[in-house]
């Protein structure tokens, strides 16, 4: 296999255009359906979305924090807000390109329910490789849930690219 170097911003912009496109693909309804006992479509994107945004802003504060985020918005209800609010991330992740990206961050995540957390440092770029990754984990959740509901989804949709890499 030949190895060809992208930056993380790219990379994550790519993701990024990829769950665009599968909410692309969906109907209003198709978007918010919720399986008995699973979340929605909906629900995968704002996740992925918050976690985008927990980098995001990180690069800034110097803190990222994933477990900060706000369930039950216009994201999770509204396919075109989210389709909106998507390509608004992937812009502001394509402007990180510009940005030291090994600049340390200090990643917090709640490890315990009683709300216990753990500090662990980090980079910007590390952290927004790690964001790329965990979206398509959710992608491989939600391409699935899509078919169920009858929608014709690529056939690339929903393996990690080293997959991908190793299929051609």
């Amino acid at each position: 296999m030949r190895e060809h170097t992208v930056t993380v911003t790219d990379c994550a912009a790519q993701q990024l255009h990829q769950v665009q496109k599968l909410v692309g693909l969906l109907t209003d309804a198709q978007y918010v359906h919720r399986p008995q006992g699973a979340s929605s479509i909906a629900g995968h994107v704002r996740h992925c979305v918050d976690h985008y945004t927990a980098i995001l802003d990180g690069v800034d504060s110097g803190t990222v924090e994933y477990d900060k985020r706000v369930r039950g918005t216009a994201l999770e209800t509204d396919r075109s807000v989210a389709l909106a609010r998507i390509g608004e991330v992937r812009s502001q992740v394509r402007g990180l390109a510009s940005r030291p990206l090994d600049r340390p961050v200090e990643v917090v995540s709640v490890v315990d329910p009683d709300g216990s957390v753990a500090r662990t440092r980090s980079t910007a770029g590390r952290e927004l490789l790690f964001v790329s990754h965990h979206a398509v984990h959710h992608v491989a959740v939600m391409v699935p849930m899509a078919r169920t509901l009858g929608v014709n989804v690529p056939a690339q949709f929903g393996y990690a690219p080293a997959t991908l890499a190793f299929l051609q």
